[in-house]
C-alpha cells in the first residue's frame, strides 16, 4: 500500500434497469457504480423510496484501478418491487463520509 495517499471520495452512478429488461420476466437490475476512491473499504446501502432494501443485493469487492478503486453494487427486484418505488437510492459510505445517489422512474426513457 502507499502510505500518505490522500483520502478519495468515490463518484456515484445509478442506473435505472433497461426498457429491454422492463419488457422481459426477468427480474429487473438497478445498477451502482461507485468509482476512482481510496482507500478501498466503503459500505453501500439501498433505499427504495425512503425504504431501506436488504435483499436483493449484491455488491463487488473493490478493484485497483491504478492508485484508486472501484466496485459496483446491483439491486434486482421483481417487477411488483420495482412497482411499489417511484426512485432507488444508493447510498455509499466511505472514510465516515455518505454518498448517495438517486434514481428516478420517471425520468427514464
Amino acid at each position: 500500500t502507499v502510505t500518505g495517499q490522500p483520502t478519495v471520495s468515490p463518484s456515484v452512478q445509478v442506473f435505472a434497469p433497461s426498457q429491454e429488461e422492463i419488457r422481459s420476466p426477468n427480474p429487473y437490475t438497478v445498477v451502482c457504480l461507485i468509482t476512482d476512491f481510496y482507500p478501498p473499504g466503503f459500505l453501500v446501502q439501498w433505499k427504495g423510496g425512503e425504504d431501506v432494501i436488504r435483499s436483493g443485493v449484491e455488491t463487488t469487492k473493490a478493484s485497483k484501478q491504478g492508485d484508486k478503486y472501484l466496485a459496483s453494487s446491483y439491486l434486482k427486484l421483481t417487477a411488483a418491487e420495482y412497482e411499489r418505488n417511484d426512485s432507488f437510492t444508493c447510498e455509499v459510505t466511505h472514510e465516515n463520509k455518505k454518498i448517495s445517489k438517486t434514481v428516478s422512474k420517471s425520468g427514464s426513457c
